[in-house]
């Protein structure tokens, strides 16, 4: 099953009427501490495409935002944490149609990055793919050891290539933001 939404995750002392002047949705869970603003799967515009900031704004008027927009379909992952007015975070994982790739990485890594993004086992994901070559086939071992030497030194600097897949992406990547800042969703349509 594929999943697509976004939404702003606002963490505030501002009343939930503040928010309501702002935003057409707001959904409060008591056992978050994060308000679930505009949840729905309206594109917004820029999502996915890098150079468009969601939050920024946002967090000067409420004090922290997240912005998730998620495509499994095609995908993609937005994510953006902002706290008073300050890019904490942005990453973008998007298509050109063809593949998927880092269209945007800024701001200072976050601890969800390590569990989800440079895991042994993404790294387990992304070794299994340098195995083959352009026509799947078996590469010799020395090309492939290269390639694992390659992909070990991207995993442990933590580094992220922008234009191409390493570290390997995932639009589903989104559970582990969720998972790491607490945050919950309406039930998905």
């Amino acid at each position: 099953m594929s999943v697509f939404f976004n939404a702003y995750f606002i963490k505030t002392q501002e009343p939930e009427s503040k928010l309501k002047e702002r935003f057409w949705r707001v959904d409060i869970f008591p056992e978050s501490k994060w308000a679930v603003c505009n949840f729905g799967d309206d594109y917004e515009d820029g999502m996915f495409e890098p150079g468009t900031y969601f939050t920024q704004e946002i967090s000067e008027q409420f004090g922290e935002a997240i912005f998730i927009g998620v495509d499994t379909r095609n995908d993609q992952l937005d994510y953006e944490h902002s706290k008073a007015g300050i890019i904490l975070r942005k990453l973008c994982w998007c298509t050109d149609g063809c593949q998927s790739t880092w269209g945007w990485v800024e701001g200072e890594k976050e601890a969800w990055e390590d569990a989800a993004i440079f895991s042994e086992e993404n790294f387990a994901r992304a070794r299994e793919m340098v195995k083959y070559g352009e026509h799947l086939e078996l590469l010799p071992e020395e090309e492939f050891l290269a390639k694992e030497k390659e992909l070990r030194s991207i995993w442990d600097n933590r580094q992220y290539i922008l234009g191409d897949t390493w570290p390997l992406g995932d639009a589903s990547f989104n559970g582990a933001i969720e998972e790491y800042f607490g945050l919950k969703v309406p039930p998905r349509f």
